[in-house]
């Protein structure tokens, strides 16, 4: 080795030592705590109520500590919400730091405008989007030809080398070699184009406004979200890695189904149709033979087989259209298109399933789904399972769920949870993170998580299928998991604010005020004072709402005394707070009463219940309402049947209002509206014409009724069989026992906690306030689109 050479080695050695030695430094992961480190930590809890908290403080001092620490020691103030105090609208608005005219998000239902008013989402859009617009799909996008000419090309290309300059076959020998395996290349690359779909059924977010990461990220600020309410589907800067929550469909690409398999003799609709409940489950009667039931697990309908078929079929229509075709060709094409239409009806009504085999043993079954078997006790969940749904070997939907054997005598009923995207495999159409990988990053260090935008088994339960504590047991394991994830994050030393969002407190008080509440119409103390376990403890039902809140402070000192650093800044959030719902208010009855909505006669049974405003006489009417206590006008020149002049709507509004605020429940002579809100008059942005004119804010305890939610009225029926119009306040006989949708903002203001004195604002805190303090405290320039200040933080 020669004295340059050597020199050579030595100087490489000393290079690679140091680059060894850089390496470890970059790659231990510095202390959450270091003092150098100013950080923000900001948590949500959905529908953590102001009022609530300070009544619990207030009748069990020292059971909640960290409420306490905080508030003696830090801040703590109610949060004024946004109008409506709903929580796609209100987490839009906090994350945004703008008003709903702004993100362009008016509720979970808006009105839409056909040859009459009818609801639709609000804080979702179904669209249908092209291949060529998606990253990340399995294989490039181009078209089927494009695919064929750049398969056949490269195999060309490739073989012809391997084959003439490595082998050293003669030119024109391997040239013809070449040339026939491209052409198999380019039917093999035609071919796999076509197991991708060229369009996508999806839902995405109608949010338009920037969230305060994306603003900190432009300014090189990295942020972590966990939990982002209307936040999917969103592009983010360099700097901010996002998991969406709220509004993320499930793995079939709806809002939450789920499914119960039962023996029981009194259900009687088989798969895969099966029994609707009245949101989005189903419920399937099975047959249990020799110890076994056999059936399926339905996952998300196959849209490339019906694109296929669609296809075919319209193929069939164009050769039957022909005039040269020949009476026998005819009928043969007519047998193959009633076959293809056959075949797609059957796709649409069963979709991609898998096998489910429940194996009936002695107080457990075997319970298989797919190629997944797990051994569940009654009374038990499983573990997950992780499911695969194929449309072809190339496009598949992954899945996981979890299963409760709700019991085995006197029949057998299995509870099947919604099907959650796998956060480690989502679908290119339906990311769940930004950037997309980041949720697979989550998953392979944190283990498997719910996905869908609105955990928790509420919806079952508001059925009255399931009992509470099914919905409690799924409680916990939601929050647990939550707090897996919230905790192994704040351990990471890649972010300088970190946001996480918990939506368990928010579940609880919709179901179990019922429970607490002794003054609401399903009070029943017998029930109240029945036990389940809870996060090791045996509570009463009654106490599940003060339960869900010690849990919320147990969490908060977690935080607080383990993960965080003596200059970080923590800010407690809520998007809403809570009232207990005792009294649906029927909206569309009281405009009728009042003369604002024009009755269409006779009324009928077809009239009952939510039937989107059929009953309407749109002749002499001034106003109508759906959605969640949202009042339009019917204006001229916007509503179809319009006879509003645009110049007397104020006036018509003002006038709604005034009646509003005067109206008193028939019943009991309490007044029902401590608040109506002009819209216009409080929100102002591009989106306005996507709100409602006028905004219900009732006293506590009033909510708008199930039935005008979709623009229903409340009829009663008579001796006689005809129909009336009914009471405008009735009880509220559903197990969703509480709320806070169409109350007075005062009524449901959610909490504001910080580990720092802020100073409170003359008229108080807003959730407004929020991304703007964020942004500052991150040392970044507020936004002029932003509606509020700062707050100040010492």
């Amino acid at each position: 080795m020669t004295r340059i050479a050597r020199r050579h080695r030595r100087l490489a050695l000393l290079l690679g030592s140091i680059a060894a030695f850089l390496g470890l430094a970059l790659a231990a992961p510095s202390t959450p705590n270091a003092a150098d480190d100013a950080r923000l930590v900001i948590l949500g809890f959905d529908g953590a109520d102001g009022r609530t908290v300070e009544e619990l403080i207030a009748a069990h001092p020292g059971r909640y500590p960290n409420f306490e620490r905080l508030r003696d020691t830090g801040t703590f103030a109610r949060l004024e919400t946004v109008a409506p105090p709903e929580s796609p609208v209100s987490w839009a608005a906090l994350n945004t730091g703008q008003n709903p005219a702004k993100t362009g998000v008016p509720g979970f239902i808006k009105r839409n405008l056909g040859s009459a008013p009818f609801p639709g989402f609000g804080h979702l859009i179904e669209e249908t989007k092209p291949l060529a617009d998606f990253d990340g799909t399995p294989i490039p996008s181009w078209g089927p030809g494009a695919m064929a000419g750049a398969a056949g090309v490269l195999v060309f290309v490739v073989f012809l080398l391997v084959l003439a300059v490595l082998l050293k076959i003669r030119v024109v020998v391997a040239a013809v070699i070449a040339l026939v395996l491209g052409g198999v290349g380019g039917w093999c690359g035609y071919t796999v184009r076509g197991l991708l779909p060229e369009e996508y059924s999806r839902y995405t977010n109608p949010n338009q406004a920037r969230n305060f990461w994306d603003y900190l990220g432009d300014d090189g600020v990295d942020s972590l979200v966990l939990g982002a309410a209307q936040a999917f589907d969103m592009p983010s800067p360099g700097g901010a890695r996002v998991l969406a929550g709220l509004g993320v469909p499930d793995a079939r690409g709806k809002i939450g189904d789920w499914f119960i398999y039962t023996t029981s003799e009194e259900v009687f609709e088989e798969p895969p149709v099966g029994k609707d409940t009245p949101t989005a489950g189903k419920v399937f009667r099975v047959h249990a033979r020799d110890g076994k039931i056999a059936s399926k697990i339905y996952g998300p309908a196959n849209f490339w087989a019906e694109e296929k078929i669609g296809a075919k079929i319209a193929r069939y229509d164009e050769e039957l259209n022909d005039p040269s075709l020949d009476y026998s060709s005819s009928l043969e094409l007519i047998e193959r298109k009633n076959e293809a239409v056959d075949r797609l009806a059957d796709v649409k009504r069963e979709g991609t399933t898998l096998p489910l085999e429940i194996q009936i043993g002695d107080g457990a079954a075997k319970i298989k789904i797919g190629d997944e078997e797990q051994q569940v006790a009654v009374g038990a969940w499983s573990d997950y399972y992780h499911l695969t749904f194929e449309f072809n070997w190339l496009l598949k939907v992954h899945a996981i769920t979890r299963v409760k054997l709700i019991q085995l005598e006197p029949h057998c009923e299995l509870f099947v949870n919604t099907l959650d995207i796998d956060p480690e495999k989502p679908p290119f159409w339906q990311a769940l993170s930004t950037p997309f990988a980041f949720s697979a990053e989550l998953a392979r260090d944190n283990g498997p998580f719910e996905t869908y935008g609105w955990p928790t088994a509420t919806m079952p339960f508001k059925d009255g299928v399931v009992a509470p504590e099914l919905l409690m047991e799924d409680v916990e394991f939601t929050m647990r998991w939550r707090e897996r994830l919230t905790y192994n994050s704040l351990q990471r030393n890649d972010w300088d604010v970190l946001m996480s969002v918990f939506s368990t407190t928010d579940r609880v008080q919709h179901m179990m005020y019922q429970y607490y509440d002794e003054g609401h119409p399903m009070y029943v103390a017998e029930e109240a004072a029945k036990t389940f376990p809870f996060f090791g403890e045996t509570i009463t039902r009654k106490d599940a709402i003060p339960a869900i809140y010690q849990q919320m402070d147990r969490i908060l000192g977690t935080v607080i005394d383990e993960h965080l650093g003596p200059n970080d800044t923590l800010l407690v959030c809520s998007d809403h707070g809570f009232q207990s719902f005792r009294r649906q208010v029927n909206i569309n009855n009281w405009l009728a009463e009042n003369g604002y909505l024009k009755l269409r006669y006779p009324l009928t049974k077809a009239n009952k219940g939510h039937d989107m405003l059929r009953f309407v006489d749109w002749s002499g009417t001034k106003a109508y309402c759906l959605g969640l206590g949202f009042i339009y006008l019917n204006l001229k020149g916007r509503e179809p049947q319009g006879i509003v002049d645009p110049s007397e709507a104020d006036e018509v509004l003002a006038q709604i209002r005034t009646d509003l605020l005067a109206a008193e429940d028939e019943e009991t002579g309490a007044r029902i509206c401590n608040d109506a809100y002009v819209v216009k008059d409080i929100h102002g942005g591009p989106y306005l014409d996507a709100e409602a004119d006028l905004l219900t804010g009732f006293a506590p305890t009033y909510r708008v009724s199930w039935g005008t939610t979709l623009g229903g009225i409340y009829l009663v029926e008579n001796d006689d069989g005809s129909y009336e119009l009914g009471p405008v306040c009735i009880d509220n006989d559903k197990n969703w026992s509480g709320g806070h949708v169409s109350v007075a903002l005062p009524d449901v203001a959610g909490v504001f906690f910080s580990n720092r004195k802020v100073e409170i604002p003359e008229d108080g805190v807003s959730l407004l306030h929020i991304a703007p303090t964020a942004i500052d405290l991150l040392g970044g320039d507020v936004p002029p689109e932003m509606d509020l200040p700062p707050l100040t933080v010492n």
